[in-house]
């Protein structure tokens, strides 16, 4: 019995909404069902969280939610706001000002059941070369999505 509650346990683990590769230049630090962690040498971090995609929660909703609750609640600055394929959204922003030489992205990619929330915060000077790593793991998100 105990034999068959092992496998089970593996199974239900390895079929986490949040199972990618690190992109290059990250490991992987913590994993959940829903929610991946990953950090580079540099202290940057990458946040992908998910959760199940509400009713008529498209991509446009989140996005404007998100970016709602970021400028007007939490003092961020909105930098530029792009479309992301059919499905997801990016927002690259500047942390309040104590942290003024910190750079926050937030990627938002909503399917019909399921919505990805991919987190990127780093240093102004890292910024370039961990974008290209955050947008590769996005698109490998956005694939699982279609």
């Amino acid at each position: 019995m105990k034999k068959y509650i092992f496998i089970i346990a593996i199974l239900a683990a390895s079929c986490g909404h949040v199972n990618f590769e690190p992109p290059k230049g990250f490991v992987e630090t913590k994993k959940t069902d829903s929610t991946l962690r990953l950090v580079a040498a540099d202290a940057s971090a990458i946040r992908v969280t998910y959760r199940e995609n509400k009713k008529n929660g498209n991509a446009d909703f989140w996005a404007t939610l998100m970016q709602r609750e970021l400028t007007e609640f939490k003092g961020y600055k909105l930098e530029k706001k792009t479309k992301f394929k059919k499905s997801g959204y990016v927002l690259e922003m500047r942390a309040p000002y104590k942290h003024k030489n910190f750079h926050y992205t937030v990627g938002i990619l909503a399917g019909e059941d399921d919505l990805y929330i991919v987190e990127l915060g780093c240093e102004n000077n890292v910024y370039a070369a961990h974008l290209k790593s955050f947008m590769s793991l996005m698109g490998k998100i956005n694939g699982d999505l279609d």
